[in-house]
């Protein structure tokens, strides 16, 4: 099932699936700002098969030679690598090696299937990522990953995604979708800065005005100062040009208000936006019923 109208968003904006797609985002916030104890220390079969699957696809992508003739997007090279993504899935899915019923099976390949750009247009942006976000939620729902696994989901799992979205954002040069240009937050994605700024709760020792510091500090292991980063890296300029919408954020007072903010935001540009929900799939894990 699928948003096919504008006017469709009012039953989503009531529906099951909205409150636990924001219900899942936020508690990663939540455990990523205020820790608890972690089921273990080492990472659940589940955990290092989606990290190891992701790097499988990764190292794909070098099989496949950058034409000669650069055009500024879109190598068609990169439907040759989704389309092998595509057939590597359904062995990955079976290989998690968790009970699920056919039409649960179906709901999750989907939405791994759509985390990974658009070979038809060449692009990748956040419908994308929250393919990617409903895929781990949904593992969540169905208690293969724990509730108590969300920090590791996110400095792990989603950490290794976004590198492989970004390399083949640079590879294939894949379009933005939807982008806001110089006034969006960065044109690929959204979700590493806003659970990056939770991470930023505590023990930092960067306070927001450092976003706009030249050169840049990185926090180690930060989604949100990596996401600046990188941002400044393939912009190339200061970011008060390239994206002052994000350097404005350099203004907030602490961390805790840039997540309140950024989540409101993330509802704001990117869940309550018919552009992005047309595209994304409704079925039994993530439906359409009035919460």
């Amino acid at each position: 099932m699928h948003i096919c109208e504008p006017e469709d968003m009012k039953i989503f904006h009531e529906s099951e699936a909205r409150r636990t797609l924001l219900s899942f985002v936020e508690g990663v916030c939540d455990s990523l700002s205020n820790p608890v104890p972690m089921r273990s220390e080492l990472d659940s079969e589940c955990l290092k098969s989606i990290e190891e699957f992701l790097g499988k696809l990764e190292a794909r992508v070098a099989f496949y030679p950058k034409p000669v003739v650069h055009s500024r997007f879109g190598d068609p090279n990169f439907r040759l690598w989704h389309e092998y993504v595509l057939s590597a899935i359904p062995d990955f899915i079976k290989g998690l090696s968790f009970p699920i019923e056919e039409a649960t099976k179906v709901d999750i390949t989907a939405y791994l299937q759509n985390s990974f750009g658009s070979p038809a247009r060449l692009d990748y942006g956040t419908g994308h990522e929250l393919n990617f976000i409903a895929f781990l939620c949904c593992l969540e729902l169905l208690s293969v990953l724990d509730l108590r696994d969300r920090s590791k989901v996110a400095l792990k799992i989603f950490v290794r995604y976004t590198g492989l979205t970004r390399t083949i954002q640079q590879y294939f040069r894949l379009e933005p979708a939807g982008s806001l240009g110089a006034w969006g937050l960065d044109d690929y994605c959204f979700i590493p800065f806003l659970w990056g700024s939770a991470q930023l709760q505590i023990h930092s020792s960067s306070a927001p005005n450092l976003i706009i510091a030249d050169p840049l500090v990185v926090e180690e292991g930060n989604m949100f100062f990596d996401s600046c980063r990188y941002v400044k890296l393939v912009k190339g300029g200061p970011l008060e040009v390239v994206s002052p919408t994000l350097a404005s954020l350099s203004t907030v007072k602490s961390w805790k208000q840039m997540t309140e903010g950024l989540f409101k935001m993330y509802c704001g540009e990117c869940i309550n936006k018919f552009q992005v929900m047309q595209h994304f799939h409704f079925g039994t894990l993530l439906n359409l019923r009035k919460a």
